[in-house]
């Protein structure tokens, strides 16, 4: 009886390590599998080395490209070896200790399996305390319809030897077969919105008859004829738009005379039964429905023979949720290509999403009502032809359709949700961003704009801030937008 208890009790054993092997050789297997995954979804952290003897200072705007050697390394992407010309870049960033680069090569070169171009961005994210706004902002432009986003990957920047910190890689907003594929020479061009800043680099601006303030960046240092050219297309589109603001469409003019018609009828038979009052009632109802869809379609046809309606619809959806502090002021695209204007790409995020310093942008944080930044319809407060466009009814009612859209708000809440962008870029690049903070000497808690907001003490409150704005925004964003 004993041997048979202690076979039986071996047989259990045995039976709980077969368990305990399989168990751990399937965990190991998910792991690998969510890992390799992960990997492929998230590119690992690239390491860029930039060697300059003129580097061995701190590089003013002045100074413009100087010499370079630069090496790029990243696992699973080919090394990269080259001279190059790097630059500060930037305008409110210039005054950060910690500086954003411009390099560029003699020749157009593939990095780290992004488009080939022959000039690159390191954008140091030195006001945003998570390092994430910028990525998120490129990442969700990318999943709507928004053509020639930047690409983008993470990287530690070496300037001489010495550690600089985390940077955002990416594609500057340029012409070009990888970048935004336009033919200048075609009378395509691409255009950014500045109210009032000059960049030398460029020769090239256009004010519209609304007032509006456009920088020419291609064709470059256009020409006298090629900039009144540019400006006669901005015109015309602004008057299309303003056109349907007033109604001056033949739809709404044969609505108002269909609709005048029935009133007179219904008041010269005003002693008729009131079910026949209330039938009629109905009918005028149903012509009046079915008049508003002609004009809303009449608009969108209109609309769509000078813009790219899907590209405005996704790109007011983005500057809604993002709330960024340049809206109404600069870092805002728009290229014609084809006969057609087109929203985007999107550009400089790092302010936006909340990260505002509330005592000067008290309007955008909502001192006066509730203080809290993530309330709010930003367009019609800080747009220009964004405000133009939303205050034309049948395309306002484009975008917040769009924006309850569940293929729109699966893209939205899987930036904030448990487990979402937010939390995997923590989790694939915590590393990364802790070495930005330990080694390069950047304080996580520590404010190094005025304008900027005023970090929490340790990064994981800063995430968890940005987690919780996102929430809130998308929340009132969906409740507000339904009565508009």
């Amino acid at each position: 009886m004993k041997k048979n208890k202690g076979k039986i009790h071996s047989d259990i054993i045995y039976k709980m390590e077969i368990t305990f092997i399989v168990a751990a050789i399937v965990g190991i297997i998910i792991f690998c599998c969510i890992y390799e995954r992960q990997n492929k979804k998230y590119p690992s952290v690239a390491e860029i080395r930039i060697t300059s003897e003129a580097m061995n200072r701190r590089l003013l705007w002045e100074d413009g490209y100087v010499e370079a050697l630069i090496r790029i390394e990243a696992e699973g992407f080919d090394d990269i070896v080259d001279k190059c010309e790097v630059k500060v870049r930037g305008n409110s960033t210039l005054e950060a200790d910690k500086l954003s680069y411009a390099f560029r090569f003699d020749d157009n070169a593939a990095v780290l399996g992004m488009g080939k171009g022959k000039k690159w961005v390191l954008l140091a994210n030195a006001y945003d305390p998570t390092l994430m706004r910028n990525y998120i902002a490129l990442y969700t432009a990318s999943k709507l319809r928004l053509n020639y986003t930047s690409e983008y990957r993470y990287a530690d920047l070496w300037i001489n030897d010495t550690y600089q910190g985390n940077y955002l890689l990416t594609e500057p907003v340029q012409d070009g077969g990888d970048r935004v594929d336009i033919h200048p020479a075609a009378g395509d061009f691409l255009i950014e919105y500045e109210k009032t800043r000059i960049d030398e680099d460029e020769t090239s601006y256009i004010v519209t008859d609304d007032g509006y303030r456009y920088l020419i960046h291609d064709p470059k240092h256009a020409s006298e004829k090629q900039a009144e050219y540019v400006l006669e297309i901005m015109n015309h589109v602004e008057e299309v738009i303003s056109e349907i603001k007033l109604g001056d469409i033949e739809a709404e003019s044969t609505a108002s005379m269909t609709i005048k018609s029935k009133t007179t009828e219904s008041e010269a038979a005003g002693s008729e039964a009131t079910g026949s009052e209330a039938a009629r009632s109905k009918a005028t109802g149903s012509e009046a429905a079915r008049l508003e869809a002609a004009e809303s379609k009449a608009a969108a046809e209109k609309l769509s023979n000078v813009i790219d309606v899907d590209s405005f619809v996704d790109y007011c959806v983005f500057a809604e949720l993002m709330k960024s502090v340049d809206m109404g002021f600069s870092s805002e695209f728009y290229y014609y290509k084809d006969g057609i204007l087109y929203a985007g790409p999107v550009w400089d995020y790092d302010m936006s999403a909340g990260n505002v310093n509330s005592s000067y942008y008290t309007h955008y944080s909502n001192l006066a009502t509730t203080g809290d930044s993530a309330q709010g319809f930003w367009i019609e407060e800080q747009g220009k032809l964004l405000k133009e466009l939303m205050d034309c009814p049948q395309f306002e009612k484009l975008v917040w359709d769009r924006y309850h859209e569940k293929d729109v708000q699966d893209i939205i809440t899987h930036i904030y949700s448990d487990g979402g962008l937010i939390d995997e870029l923590a989790n694939v690049y915590g590393d990364a961003f802790s070495r930005n903070y330990n080694e390069a000497g950047w304080e996580e808690g520590k404010s190094y704009f005025a304008y900027a907001g005023s970090p929490l003490p340790t990064f994981d409150e800063n995430v968890d801030y940005l987690k919780k704005w996102f929430m809130r925004r998308n929340e009132w964003l969906l409740e507000n937008s339904l009565s508009r």
